[in-house]
């Protein structure tokens, strides 16, 4: 079952904990370096994965059930703070004034009075070129 948890910044943390096993031929400690590797990777992206301490016979020393617990978590302001995709992508200059402040100075200070990278501006210029509307009557939003 997925359960929600706050954490210290009291952003919201959606998890949800099962139990693994190893395949066969595979050993415990060999999970928990995969997993360890797996929670590295995903850390990025706000998902983490880590292994909770399972019952181990003291006699033995081995897991009880030959498995272990897992926690996978996934904290929500990751995936909602406004990057990537999401944020707004329209600049507030036309084609015409792109197209006149280009003439005048290079691509690394048009991209930034249009206020984008320079492989953008080059995509959209070359998209432009390729529909004949890139010149200096066009009022289209670049």
């Amino acid at each position: 079952m997925i359960e929600k948890a706050k954490d210290a910044m009291n952003y919201d943390i959606l998890y949800h904990r099962f139990k693994m096993a190893p395949m066969d031929g595979e050993k415990i400690e060999d999970l928990k370096k995969d997993i360890d590797t797996l929670s590295e990777k995903l850390k990025a992206c706000g998902i983490y994965v880590h292994f909770i301490e399972s019952s181990v016979e003291r006699r033995t020393g081995k897991y009880k059930d030959n498995c272990i617990n897992v926690e996978v978590g996934i904290h929500e302001h990751h995936r909602t703070r406004g990057a990537g995709w999401f944020r707004k992508k329209e600049t507030h200059v036309t084609v015409a004034e792109v197209y006149k402040y280009s003439m005048e100075h290079n691509t690394k200070e048009t991209a930034e009075y249009v206020g984008v990278s320079v492989k953008t501006l080059y995509n959209r210029k070359t998209a432009l070129k390729n529909a004949d509307k890139w010149n200096e009557s066009n009022s289209n939003i670049f």
